[in-house]
């Protein structure tokens, strides 16, 4: 690759430098500069300050055969039409002007013959499509130190197919095409050289759909990247823009192309890794050390600024991962071994494991913080290698934790400097792997006759089981020794209460019969309904008893096109034990008396209402009237009892306004509540039959008669 990487250098010097044996002529030099120099032995010449055209055509006209052609600090804005008088120009070089926009409009015989345009130092923003299509025989294009800012898809087409240098150092390009190098298309041997060096390039782009398939190993193209805005190489992004399926194979047939991107900003992460992997197999490969590719280094992280990337070791290679990473806590990848590093500090507020981790096959956990307070099973915990919660406060550990973590090979779990004053028994059976490690110290356990295997268990994997001087007993009277040390004698359980149990007890006792009186009298209500719903033998208790001494006990205010559910009611409590007399209207009503007088005979004659609403009662306006008389005899005597019951989901548009009042202000019992008739009982009182003697009729109706 040095031939295409060099190549670009030496033509740049060429271009510059003047071969010519010395000018045999020198016209129209004057006050204003203006020089007009031509050398016979090299047919070129030179304009320079050519402000008046009048000049410059006269000075072409009479060089028209010249090949070479340099018009410099002339401030042309264009490529002048006068061109077409110099009909053998090969090299054109109008460098230094002010030109912005690139129209060739030559002749025909110019567009034919030209080999190389140089356009450095001007002020070129945007190449355009088309612009450049005549120039067949162009081989060598040079845009140095313009604005360059845009190359429209279309400017380099096959129809340069001679073109095999372009110039395009130090512009504004923030990215390249494949389409500068479009004469792939057309031929496998296409040798191509881009020097695109000194942009803010950060990516290469294809818009042509070149794919593999284009190379051959005669194809040689090469881009100068360097010195750009270069972070990344996306392997998976390069390998589908050029239809990549089999790497190993296909990429030999770039052999003799690359691209030279040293001195660009790379980041040394986990996208780079592939790449860096490519390097360090290839150096080793082929030994071709002059490669610029091996060369490059990285910008960042820190730690790694200016080292080369074929030789940042592997597990270097890390990002930063957010899906599914907890809540104050940071993620890292090491994409070589496929490893997530969690790491939670202070922030971490949670009094558990974070229930989410992303995935990987391997886990490291980090976890410092005061709130964590126990450790529950998570799933990801199978793939944990490092499980360090030391230095928090936990006090509870899930006992399937032991069946997740044991036999994890090379893992280390550190629960020191916490606060457990036991471990769970299932940690007896732990399985320790090859080379795994446990760290419990620092915490207060209790020496009792529950922790005596503990000792047993420590003794036997003191190879895996670190700091065993430093578990110590927080009790007992091994209290302040290294468990292995406490003699099995001294790990008792005390059996006799003292004081303190005893009052504890108590204490504890007291408050829960406090607790359960509270409920009861919270839950009357509700007990009532239970018991006389599910036993036969209470359905008499909880429930007041009332001497009958009036001719109904219960009167039921309804509409008639409800009746068949009234049916249902009246029959189940004229059927109660004891039975209950029912006034209804149409059974009931005395005739020839008004219906507000018959109402207010039922309503003095018995001893509970019930007001049984229903959509139909609210269309009803009997039902309204017989409502109202109700009511107002209610608030008159507060000894009236009157038991709403709703059949059905009521329309609040029928509702009337001392109806809504009344239900706002009052429990009322539903239809549909499967302990209706429970509901029901315990709101009627258990009537008793009264002293025959005894007037059964209401002062009212004795008024009346």
């Amino acid at each position: 690759m040095n031939k295409y990487i060099a190549t670009p250098f030496f033509l740049l010097l060429s271009l510059y430098l003047s071969t010519t044996l010395g000018y045999s002529e020198k016209l129209y030099k004057n006050n204003s500069d203006f020089t007009c120099d031509f050398s016979n032995s090299s047919l070129k010449l030179v304009i320079n300050n050519g402000f008046i055209e009048e000049n410059v055509i006269k000075c072409l006209e009479t060089y028209n055969y010249t090949e070479t052609l340099v018009i410099s600090n002339s401030r042309l804005k264009t490529i002048p039409e006068y061109l077409n008088i110099v009909n053998m120009l090969r090299n054109l070089d109008l460098s230094h002007n002010e030109i912005s926009t690139v129209t060739f409009n030559a002749s025909e015989q110019i567009c034919k013959n030209l080999t190389q345009l140089q356009l450095d130092n001007n002020d070129i923003r945007v190449l355009r499509s088309g612009h450049l299509d005549c120039l067949e025989s162009l081989e060598k294009l040079s845009l140095a130190n313009n604005n360059l800012q845009v190359i429209e898809n279309g400017t380099f087409n096959v129809k340069l197919k001679a073109l095999d240098y372009i110039h395009l150092v130090s512009n504004n390009l923030t990215s390249v095409d494949l389409s500068l190098v479009s004469k792939l298309l057309l031929s496998k041997k296409t040798h191509v050289i881009v020097n695109a060096s000194l942009n803010s390039i950060s990516s290469i782009t294809n818009s042509i759909n070149i794919t593999i398939e284009h190379f051959s190993s005669l194809t040689d193209i090469g881009f100068v990247l360097t010195h750009n805005n270069i972070t990344t190489v996306d392997k998976e992004y390069y390998f589908k823009m050029l239809n990549v399926t089999h790497p190993y194979q296909q990429l030999l047939n770039m052999w003799n192309c690359g691209i030279d991107a040293r001195f660009n900003p790379f980041i040394c992460d986990c996208t780079l890794f592939p790449l860096a992997s490519a390097l360090r197999e290839f150096y080793t490969m082929f030994k071709d050390h002059d490669n610029p590719n091996f060369a490059i280094t990285c910008g960042s992280p820190k730690r790694l600024q200016s080292k080369r990337v074929r030789n940042v070791q592997a597990d270097q290679f890390n990002c930063s991962v957010s899906q599914d990473c907890p809540d104050s806590c940071t993620c890292m990848k090491t994409i070589a071994i496929d490893l997530i590093s969690v790491d939670c500090n202070d922030q971490y507020h949670a009094d558990d494991l974070p229930t989410t981790c992303p995935d990987a096959d391997k886990i490291n956990i980090n976890i410092k913080s005061d709130n964590v307070t126990r450790i529950s099973y998570r799933g990801y915990l199978c793939n944990v290698t490092i499980f360090d919660v030391s230095q928090c406060a936990i006090a509870d550990v899930d006992p399937t934790i032991a069946d997740v973590l044991a036999g994890a090979r090379n893992s280390s779990i550190y629960l020191h400097d916490n606060n457990l004053e036991t471990i769970p028994k299932t940690f007896q059976n732990f399985n320790f792997s090859e080379g795994q490690v446990l760290t419990i110290d620092g915490n207060p356990f209790n020496c009792d006759c529950h922790t005596l295997w503990m000792k047993q268990w420590l003794l036997l994997n003191k190879n895996h089981i670190y700091h065993q001087n430093k578990i110590l007993c927080a009790t007992g009277p091994g209290k302040g020794k290294p468990i292995v040390e406490v003699p099995d004698s001294n790990f008792v359980c005390q059996t006799s209460l003292t004081f303190v149990d005893i009052l504890f007890i108590t204490v504890g006792s007291l408050l829960v019969i406090i607790i359960l009186v509270s409920i009861t009298v919270c839950k009357i209500n509700s007990i009532q309904v239970f018991m006389i719903s599910h036993f036969n033998i209470c359905k008499s208790c909880f429930r007041k008893r009332k001497h009958r001494r009036l001719r109904y006990d219960i009167f039921i205010l309804h509409s008639c096109e409800d009746d068949e559910i009234i049916e249902v009611v009246t029959n189940n409590l004229e059927h109660h034990d004891p039975p209950y007399k029912v006034c209804i209207g149409e059974r009931n009503f005395e005739p020839g008396k008004t219906i507000s007088e018959n109402i207010l005979v039922a309503i003095e004659s018995s001893h509970t209402t019930l007001l049984v609403i229903s959509n139909n009662f609210l269309r009803s306006a009997w039902c309204n009237m017989e409502f109202r008389e109700a009511h107002m005899r209610f608030l008159r005597d507060r000894n009236i009892n009157m038991v709403p019951v709703i059949l059905e989901d009521l329309d609040t548009s029928l509702v009337y306004e001392e109806l809504k009042l009344y239900l706002e202000t009052h429990v009322y019992i539903k239809y549909s509540d499967k302990h209706f008739w429970a509901k029901l009982l315990q709101w009627l009182p258990i009537m008793i039959t009264s002293d025959p003697s005894c007037d059964e009729q209401s002062p009212l109706i004795s008024k009346m008669k």
